[in-house]
């Protein structure tokens, strides 16, 4: 189970990102700008990422737009897709929680 995952970017920077209980931790720092640290409810993503470019995207459950962007496969495929499969079981995990177990779709 992978609770942490950071990537790096040449150009963009890092991302850290930690799963702590009932959120996800997103810290970001970049070249041009400084850090900064989001705090997500896990209950609030949609556990089905989408592939955008690259990246791989959660979005929130109202279809907002992109809440959580991770770079594909960084810092390696293994890393990676354990991190989301940790990531995307988490967040149905808590949903299920904060609705009493019922899935919606």
């Amino acid at each position: 189970m992978a609770d942490k995952l950071i990537q790096r970017h040449l150009l963009h920077g890092s991302q850290e990102f930690e799963l702590l209980g009932d959120m996800l931790r997103v810290t970001t720092s970049g070249p041009f700008r400084g850090k900064k640290v989001l705090d997500f409810v896990l209950a609030t993503l949609d556990p089905d990422p989408v592939r955008n470019k690259g990246r791989l995207e959660f979005y929130g459950r109202v279809k907002c737009g992109p809440m959580v962007s991770l770079y594909i496969d960084k810092p390696d495929p293994d890393a990676f897709n354990a991190f989301v499969d940790t990531l995307k079981a988490k967040a149905r995990d808590e949903y299920g929680a904060f609705t009493g177990g019922k899935e919606l779709s």
